[in-house]
């Protein structure tokens, strides 16, 4: 084997941690449709499908870094760099994302 090589196994290494980041990010906006919202005195509460947008936006766009971690498995050394930009790319945006379903509609946790 040369040392250009890669093996199966270093391939899932490197592309199993950002499937698991989009599948958890995936998993967490499709339980925030079920979070309960706040509805303010003063205004109305908001609609249920409110958080149907930021959740198919976010969750569209994780796509795009985890294309191109799968894309770069191969490349070695050479696009190490690339890669972990799209990590933090994938990570911000799936904690950008959360943050956005969960706030969208407002968010309150309740005491009862």
């Amino acid at each position: 084997m040369e040392p250009g090589d890669v093996t199966r196994a270093s391939l899932v290494a490197r592309v199993l941690p950002a499937i698991g980041i989009l599948l958890v990010t995936w998993l967490l906006m499709w339980l925030a449709q079920s979070a309960p919202t706040l509805c303010a005195l003063a205004n109305p509460c908001p609609a249920p499908d409110v958080r149907v947008a930021p959740a198919l936006l976010f969750g569209g766009s994780t796509l795009v870094p985890t294309v191109v971690i799968v894309l770069t498995a191969r490349a070695g050394e050479s696009l190490r760099w690339v890669r972990s930009v799209a990590y933090a790319v994938l990570v911000g945006l799936a904690v950008i994302g959360i943050g956005a379903v969960l706030f969208s509609g407002g968010f309150t946790v309740p005491f009862i």
